[in-house]
Formats: structure tokens, C-alpha cells, sequence
């Protein structure tokens, strides 16, 4: 071969042509974590109420699933599997996609929760405005801490529970939201109804003593408790309470605890330091599909296994995060001369 046509005949291979193509402006991207069987047409997961509207597929080779793609409204969704580690793996492998622009990419989390009974009802939706990573730190089993602990959780760098000063670094276990848009997604789609079925009726009337867990569903804000493990029982509940509060100066509520976010809001960051991504972007919506706790007179051990059974308010959790995250989307997308340039809710 011509050593002076060897170049051209390289650009013209499919690969460096379509990388040499303007990419595609994505508006916003919509992340689950999980889908049960197939991406429509059965038992819905998280991913499906979203894809069964939007039936173009694009291939995403190193996900999980295909990616559904909207033309129209220049929006992507996107299901990273189940896990802090393929939500950070996904976004990123999503962020890095030539095919795509996502530097003004509006984020929104819509996946399911357990939900602290002080704070919420099941099948309520929660706008979060931190997530705390209850992962990282120190662990001494609790057959074995000292007499005067309340827990054998222990922050990193520090030697006891809760112990005072923060460590100075706090970016491993706080992942602070963009409030101003949190607040503004929640004041657009407060009064949204959610509705109440009888299994959300059943389920929350055993929580006597209770008294935000017997109220009806609703969309509500708070904080999101976020790692690796599905744990469950008023210990750890209550754990999980101060936790929150140690990390956010006192002033965070604990309303739900999921997997995924940290590592969703991680990968934007590192995104955002090639100018790929933006996180005050990120929006993170959580559904109530189960109570963090047993209720009054169940140990722990049998409600467990329960939620292992089935998530008790599953259909109607994931049918909350798609019915108050379209009205968010819509506005998003159908705007977007409003809302390129100036995210809502900025002063």
C-alpha cells in the first residue's frame, strides 16, 4: 500500500468517522439501577416505566442494558445495574461515550428506597439534598465494643464514635446535592399525588407509635443514606440517624437509604474535571418500597426476611419515581432555552 494513502484509507473506517461526528447534545440523562426480567412487557423494575416510552435503543456495549434514547427531547436513560460500583462504573463509561455531549446534561436519579418510618411513609417520594456514605469508616463487630458505645461504627480517622471535630476531608462520606434545584424540583412536583393502594395501607398500618409512617404517601425532601449494604432494623435505624446527622453538621434528616448514589455523584465529578459532565446537575429522587425497620412486635431477622421475599411496596415505589420524575424531565427538556444556561432554582 501507497504509504502516503495509508492515513485516509484510516479515517475512513467507520470508528474514526463516526468519532470525528459532532456528538449528540443530551439534554438529560435519567439513571435506574435495576430492572427484574426483560426492559418491557413484564414485572417492572426501575428502568421499565421509563423505557416503555421510548422505544429507540442505542447499543451501550460495557453496560448493563441498552441505552433508550429520545431524540425529541435529547434525553437518555440509563440502568447501571444494581450497587454503588456499577453506578460509578456506568455513569462514568456513559460520561467517556464520544457519541454524546453531556456537558450540560441535566442528571436525575429515579430508583426505589427503604424508608425511615420517623421521617415517611412507604410508597413516599423523597428529594434528597445530601447523600451520606455509610460505607467508609471503621467497624468493630458489636459483641465486641466497649460498654459505653452506642455503636461499633467509628468515622475514619477518628477513634470513637461520633467523635468531634469532622474529619477535615469529608468527601468520602458527604456528597452534597445542589439544594437550590433539589428545592425546585420538589416545589414543581409536591403536589403530585402518589397513590395509595391497599398494600401501602396494610403495610404502614402495623407501624403504631409510628406516627409519619401511617400517614398517606406523599413527596417529601430529606437526606439519603447511601452503601453497599441492604441492612435493615431499628438499631441500625437509629444508627443511620445519627450518622447522618454527625456528617451533616446536625442538620440532615434521614429519609432514605439506597445503594447507588454515591458512586453516581462521584463519576460526575471526575467528569466534571474535563468539562464532560456537570454535578450540580444531579438531581436524586428515592422511592419508599420498603420500611428500614420492623414494625412494632416483628424482630428485625423476620422482617428481613420478608423484604427478601418481595419488596412490600415495590410496584408502587417504582411507579412514584416515574410519576414525579416525568413532570421534572418534561420541564427540563421541553425548556431548553430556559434551562441550558441557567440551572433552576440559581439566584
Amino acid at each position: 500500500m501507497n504509504r502516503f494513502l495509508l492515513p485516509l484509507a484510516l479515517l475512513a473506517t467507520p470508528a474514526i468517522v463516526q468519532a470525528a461526528e459532532r456528538p449528540i447534545l443530551i439534554r438529560m440523562v435519567v439513571v435506574t439501577a435495576f430492572e427484574i426480567g426483560a426492559d418491557t412487557g413484564d414485572k417492572a423494575g426501575e428502568f421499565q416505566h421509563w423505557a416503555e416510552q421510548i422505544p429507540t435503543t442505542l447499543p451501550f456495549p460495557g453496560g448493563e442494558r441498552p441505552l433508550r434514547y429520545d431524540a425529541k427531547r435529547g434525553l437518555l436513560v440509563l440502568s447501571t445495574g444494581m450497587g454503588t460500583n456499577r453506578a460509578a462504573t456506568s455513569t462514568m463509561l456513559l460520561g467517556l461515550d464520544p457519541r454524546f455531549d453531556l456537558s450540560k446534561a441535566y442528571w436525575l436519579v429515579a430508583a426505589i428506597a427503604g424508608v425511615n418510618p420517623n421521617e415517611a411513609s412507604i410508597g413516599s417520594a423523597a428529594w434528597i439534598g445530601d447523600i451520606i456514605d455509610t460505607d467508609l469508616g471503621f467497624e468493630i463487630d458489636a459483641r465486641e465494643i466497649p460498654a459505653d458505645w452506642p455503636t461499633g461504627r467509628v468515622p475514619w480517622e477518628r477513634a470513637k464514635p461520633y467523635q468531634l471535630p469532622v474529619p477535615t476531608d469529608m468527601s468520602y462520606n458527604l456528597f452534597p446535592l445542589n439544594k437550590p434545584l433539589r428545592d425546585w424540583a420538589y416545589s414543581l412536583t409536591k403536589d403530585v399525588p402518589i397513590p395509595d393502594t391497599p398494600t401501602l395501607q396494610k403495610m404502614r398500618a402495623r407501624f403504631i407509635g409510628y406516627p409519619k409512617a401511617l400517614e398517606q404517601p406523599k413527596v417529601t425532601t430529606g437526606e439519603e443514606a447511601s452503601g453497599q449494604t441492604f441492612w435493615h432494623g431499628k438499631l441500625l435505624n437509629s444508627f443511620t440517624e445519627e450518622w447522618t446527622k454527625y456528617w451533616t453538621g446536625g442538620t440532615g434528616r434521614f429519609v432514605m437509604t439506597a445503594m447507588e448514589d454515591t458512586g453516581v455523584h462521584r463519576a460526575l465529578s471526575v467528569l466534571a474535571k474535563s468539562g464532560k459532565a456537570d454535578p450540580n446537575r444531579l438531581l436524586v429522587l428515592r422511592t419508599g418500597s420498603n420500611y428500614a425497620t420492623q414494625a412494632p412486635g416483628q424482630s428485625a431477622a423476620d422482617s428481613l426476611h420478608n423484604e427478601n421475599a418481595e419488596l412490600s411496596g415495590l410496584e408502587s415505589s417504582v411507579d412514584a419515581a416515574y410519576r414525579i420524575g416525568r413532570p421534572v424531565v418534561d420541564e427540563i427538556t421541553g425548556n431548553w432555552a430556559k434551562y441550558a444556561d441557567t440551572i433552576p432554582g440559581a439566584k
